[in-house]
């Protein structure tokens, strides 16, 4: 078992497969969370900052212990881990009620910077259980400590100049949206904007009321929770 370790934590042509597929599979298990959810950094992009890193962890080891460059073979690493965090404000939104939003996918899309290079390095053991730890915190502790719960909502609004004023009235009824995607709209009705947002709303909310209200705001023809 140790020769095989060993083996896999020497950099040669079959373990930099190996590592950029788990470094595939690392990041899309993330980025599959984060799709769900309706994220801007998705499954595509979870992957490709993973096998990056991973890229550059490789290569900074390539160019010292093959090429006998006299450096760091983590220096590139470091770069990405600076550079991720351009990536992370991208997907950071402060709404008009200067709500932060998107903060946890910044977040993880640094840690998957990580754990790609970690997988880079040949540190399998390490990653294998931050990215366990990671899928975890993502899926199942989102609303742990929170007086809030999330909801998956669907609505159509009668044009899209009516988007923010329904948005800024669903929050003054005391819900907070976490995401919004607009797109066209499902029932094919003409002039009519589909909007998928995901409303935090108390914990001894019903579902029923929640929908009631919002489809009680002016400008909103349809509202159907999302499963």
């Amino acid at each position: 078992m140790n020769d095989i370790i060993q083996y896999l934590r020497e950099l040669s042509p079959a373990t930099m497969v190996i590592r950029l597929v788990l470094a595939m599979l690392a990041g899309g298990l993330i980025g599959m969370q984060r799709e769900r959810h309706g994220r801007a950094a998705g499954f595509r992009t979870h992957i490709i900052v993973c096998i990056g890193s991973t890229m550059a962890a490789m290569t900074g080891i390539f160019m010292t212990q093959t090429m006998g460059f006299d450096s760091d073979p983590m220096r590139l690493g470091a770069q990405v881990l600076s550079g991720i965090g351009f990536l992370g404000v991208g997907t950071i939104l402060v709404t008009g009620h200067l709500h932060v939003k998107g903060l946890t996918t910044a977040a993880g899309l640094w840690t998957i910077a990580a754990v790609g290079l970690a997988i880079g390095a040949g540190f399998y053991e390490a990653a294998l259980v931050c990215v366990l730890i990671l899928a975890v915190v993502m899926t199942f502790l989102g609303n742990f400590g929170s007086r809030r719960i999330k909801m998956d909502v669907y609505l159509e609004v009668t044009g899209s100049r009516n988007i923010n004023s329904v948005i800024k009235t669903i929050e003054e009824t005391g819900y907070l949206i976490d995401n919004i995607e607009v797109h066209p709209a499902k029932s094919g009705t003409y002039g009519n904007i589909g909007l998928s947002i995901v409303v935090g709303i108390p914990k001894d909310s019903k579902d029923e009321e929640v929908i009631d209200s919002i489809a009680n705001v002016e400008n909103v023809v349809l509202v159907v929770r999302c499963d």
